[in-house]
């Protein structure tokens, strides 16, 4: 047999062991993915995404020695820049605190971004306080702003009011200028006091 038609061959049992290990992991048939992920290696024993998926078999069976080594092997067979160089990553460094007692949950969050929480506020007052889950503030906030602006379109105090000399109308743009510039500042504070808005962990904070 041609040495390209082997290839060819290898290549799609690997393809085929991976998509049944994932299938009998999804059914909970642990052992049996197992099975197939082992089979799979011994045909390529550097296969990143097999040496992932067992680590993730071994962790759930509670061999975490076996799947810190499985994970660490996934991410240095994978691309630095690579998805699973960071997923194998994170998993590692999960596997490694648990081991000790800790999870990854129980790390202190990082402050949200202010940057980000001004930009947010900047788009629509309110939305940082949501994205920060400081959902009450942040709904009323978005509801006033939303209120304001479609009085400012539609309503008499608006823009239709400036035909009338516009006092009513520059009333209701101090109100918006002061609730805009009170978003910004509660965002800008909520977010330096450490926010509410979490990263997802890799593990590696501690």
């Amino acid at each position: 047999m041609p040495a390209r038609d082997e290839d060819e061959l290898r290549r799609e049992q690997i393809e085929k062991l991976l998509r049944e290990a994932y299938v009998y992991q999804m059914r909970n048939d642990l052992l049996r993915a197992e099975e197939r992920c082992r089979q799979l290696l011994e045909l390529d024993a550097d296969n990143a995404e097999a040496l992932e998926l067992l680590g993730d078999i071994q962790e759930r069976t509670g061999r975490l020695e076996q799947a810190v080594h499985s994970y660490r092997q996934a991410r240095d067979l994978s691309p630095v820049d690579s998805p699973r160089y960071a997923a194998a990553e994170r998993k590692y460094a999960a596997a490694l605190l648990k081991q000790q007692g800790i999870s990854a949950e129980d790390l202190p969050a990082e402050p949200a971004s202010p940057l980000l929480a001004i930009a947010a506020s900047i788009v629509f007052p309110g939305l940082a306080q949501w994205l920060m889950n400081d959902r009450a503030k942040g709904v009323v906030l978005m509801g006033l702003w939303a209120a304001l602006l479609l009085m400012m379109a539609f309503s008499s105090w608006g823009v239709q009011n400036l035909e009338r000399g516009g006092g009513a109308f520059l009333g209701l743009a101090a109100i918006m200028a002061s609730v805009y510039i009170v978003s910004l500042i509660d965002a800008y504070q909520t977010s330096r006091r450490g926010g509410v808005r979490r990263k997802p962990k890799s593990g590696w904070e501690v």
